[in-house]
């Protein structure tokens, strides 16, 4: 009984071991990197948005 609880064991983390060797091997740079994060007011509607370049409302371009 006890060895195969310590197979199950073995077998459960060789697969959990190789998961994360896969996950970390194929993980891309920072998927944010090229969001404009800068906050700035809606000059037609007043929204004060938190990210990116266009107003979720209004569809207003943020002004340069």
């Amino acid at each position: 009984m006890g060895i195969y609880i310590f197979l199950i064991f073995l077998i459960f983390s060789a697969i959990m071991g190789a998961t994360l060797y896969v996950t970390g091997k194929n993980k891309k740079k920072d998927t944010y990197t090229d969001l404009n994060t800068e906050e700035w007011d809606c000059p037609e509607c007043g929204f004060h948005v938190q990210a990116g370049d266009k107003c979720i409302y209004c569809d207003t371009e943020k002004p340069a």
